[in-house]
């Protein structure tokens, strides 16, 4: 896909990523205010139907807001940025190998639990979860790797493009820490880092943030919604449908502070993941 090119100085391309980024946590900001006020007049009667709700919301408005910046200030289209539904194959793979991969392995270390619901509930909560994951793994795609991977590459070159955004990436998710303990950050930086070149990765690989947002959407359905917690004993929280314990609290398997996300075992994952992306886009050329 040829990208028309914008001509912006070092100022002007940082003053863009600054209002994208602005924009991204409005959409957020603004519908999760909204949805509250609403739902102080209106009681909703489950948890996950006020998850489901404001989570399509913030994803609703905040394309709303991405859509009319781009199109009506910058005079843009949205697929200049690789703003597009495109999914190539190997992506579709890779979302599913991923989060199978790397359950797998925990699955093997430690315990499986099934909490006994309803089955209304259950099915409440996949549909809750599956907003929420898809709200995050396109609203995010749209932003790191669609404008602010798009921006960088036309100012700079596609290397720093793909290595930036995905630092940044890292640093945003260090606000996900409750406590900040030397490994529990350096593990965030590093997995989240990588991941992101993951991300960064599939979306220039496949020309489309559709690529990366699919990986990322199914990723965090499976890893950190309700419907599956891989934690210590110690650590458990919440009401997952699903739960495996494992029994150690070595922060290279736990993740540290952040969860299993930064562990060496997800890292591992997100590194075979590149591997893929890297040799997929090798044969198409």
């Amino acid at each position: 896909m040829d990208r028309q090119k914008i001509r912006l100085s070092t100022g002007g391309t940082l003053k863009q990523l600054l209002l994208y980024f602005l924009l991204f946590l409005a959409g957020d900001l603004f519908s999760s205010i909204a949805f509250d006020l609403l739902f102080s007049l209106i009681p909703l009667r489950a948890r996950w139907m006020y998850l489901l709700l404001r989570s399509l919301g913030a994803l609703g408005l905040t394309w709303l807001l991405f859509w009319l910046y781009t199109t009506r200030v910058l005079g843009r289209a949205m697929a200049d940025f690789g703003v597009t539904p495109s999914v190539k194959g190997w992506a579709a793979a890779a979302a599913v190998l991923l989060p199978a991969g790397v359950t797998a392995v925990y699955g093997s270390l430690g315990r499986w639990t099934a909490a006994p619901v309803p089955l209304g509930e259950a099915a409440g909560t996949i549909a809750a979860s599956l907003a929420l994951a898809l709200k995050a793994g396109v609203t995010e795609e749209m932003l790191f790797r669609g404008y602010m991977m798009t921006l960088v590459r036309e100012r700079w070159n596609r290397r720093i493009a793909i290595l930036a955004p995905s630092a940044l990436f890292a640093c945003v998710h260090l606000i996900g820490l409750e406590t900040f303990s030397p490994a529990g950050v350096a593990l965030l930086l590093v997995s989240g880092s990588l991941v992101g070149i993951m991300f960064s990765l599939a979306a220039d690989r496949g020309g489309s943030v559709g690529s990366s947002a699919v990986i990322h959407t199914v990723w965090n359905l499976v890893m950190v919604t309700d419907v599956l917690h891989i934690t210590t004993a110690q650590g458990t929280y919440g009401s997952p449908l699903l739960s495996v314990v494992i029994p150690w609290e070595n922060a290279l398997l736990t993740g540290g502070d952040f969860g299993v996300e930064a562990s060496v075992i997800s890292a591992a994952g997100y590194g075979a993941v590149c591997c893929l992306v890297l040799l997929a886009g090798r044969n198409r050329k």
